[in-house]
């Protein structure tokens, strides 16, 4: 008998076993999957659309920019250049110039807009000059003047080259959008007629689109892809825990190593057999067991109820066959309540339970009344799941 045994909080993990059994277990991993998708799509629409903020309506407006002399300066080589040419110029100084939008209030009421209900933004250039009685002109004609956040948003974009401007108008309000857009267009064309630079001769749109529902940055499907990835690999990280803390026996050697106990045979469930392993275990019931007379046979999970020892019993004389009944009609099945003296004892121990505490238990009982352990008979093995093991065709 093997004394160099390893408890089996110590063990580490038999891959090929742990793997073995993954595979009837891998249908897990999809519906993880799937499950995780449905979970990350349907969170994400109701992040991003149920209770998200509201839509918003987008219109834009092509302009053709026609600058006067006044709009050039000398760079530090001394070349002719143009000052005023990109986004950020329209965006932040020229949409927010004191005298346009005086201009946009006027033409937003010829519109029908009614400003005092609707929000602008106007921006203060950090470093640039003090327009604090602008704003306050703007407040007194009935812009709300907001410094964080706004409900009308307009965008100036520089296409292709310093002669085209791209304006964008965005708000939640579709009809806004469509007068305020009209309303910029009339604005912006008459702006060289009273913008104190005169650096226009002309501004003049060439086209103007339809209002139409701002495209949404919707990744929902980035959503679903990352939940069923996450989910599937949580699900296959929580297979591998259960299994490196799983105490149960699923190969005979794992008997031998965590019991220091030899393994006599294994017996499969039902009438499977495997002629290999019923000869491995005739051959050492023959040289262990054979020659004792009061032998008992006990079930680890037959703690009160000697059934259990009794159909693991059977199984081992249904695998030797009936040239065995003789040798084994001096075998006793009991439970582990009914440990007394014998000559030797049998530990039944089946594939895959949860009972290695017990088991020890019964060792230890065994050994303190002098019932030697002739050895551990596997029961209740997976016939398939073996053969897959030892590669047994």
């Amino acid at each position: 008998m093997d004394t160099n045994k390893v408890k089996y909080t110590d063990e580490t993990l038999n891959l090929r076993s742990f793997y073995l059994r993954f595979l009837k277990k891998i249908w897990i991993l999809p519906v993880a999957a799937l499950i995780g998708a449905i979970l990350a799509g349907g969170i994400y629409y109701l992040v991003t659309v149920t209770f998200g903020p509201e839509r918003r309506y987008e219109a834009q407006a092509r302009f053709y920019l026609t600058y006067s002399d006044d709009a050039y300066i000398r760079n530090a080589e001394g070349e002719r250049v143009l000052d005023w040419y990109n986004g950020a110029t329209w965006t932040n100084f020229i949409f927010n110039d004191h005298d346009f939008l005086l201009e946009l209030v006027k033409t937003m009421k010829e519109e029908g807009v009614d400003i005092s209900q609707e929000r602008m933004k106007v921006l203060e250039a950090t470093g640039g000059p003090d327009i604090s009685n602008q704003l306050q002109a703007l407040e007194e004609v009935g812009v709300d003047v907001i410094k964080d956040e706004s409900k009308i948003n307009v965008k100036g974009d520089i296409i292709s080259n310093e002669r085209f401007l791209l304006v964008t108008i965005n708000e939640t309000d579709k009809e806004l959008v469509e007068k305020l857009t009209d309303a910029f267009i009339k604005s912006l064309e008459s702006y060289p007629t009273y913008n104190a630079s005169k650096a226009f001769e002309s501004i003049v749109c060439t086209s103007k689109s339809d209002v139409y529902l701002e495209k949404a940055d919707n990744r929902i499907v980035v959503a679903i892809i990352f939940g069923a990835i996450l989910a599937a690999v949580l699900a296959f990280l929580a297979i591998l825990l259960i299994d490196a803390v799983d105490e149960a026996i699923y190969v005979p050697e794992e008997c031998e190593k965590r019991y220091g106990i030899r393994v006599l045979g294994t017996v499969f469930q039902g009438n499977e057999a495997c002629d290999l392993l019923r000869g491995e275990l005739a051959k050492l019931y023959d040289k262990y067991v054979a020659d004792k007379e009061n032998i008992v046979l006990i079930s680890s999970d037959a703690a009160d109820n000697a059934s259990f020892s009794e159909k693991d019993l059977e199984s081992v004389k249904k695998t030797l066959g009936s040239d065995y009944d003789e040798k084994l009609s001096k075998i006793k099945a009991i439970s582990a309540s009914d440990i007394g003296a014998a000559e030797g004892a049998i530990l039944a121990v089946p594939y895959g339970k949860k009972n290695a505490a017990m088991t020890e238990h019964l060792i230890s009982q065994l050994k303190k009344i002098e019932c030697p352990v002739l050895g551990i008979v596997f029961t209740r093995a997976d016939l398939k799941f073996i053969k897959r093991y030892y590669g047994i065709k």
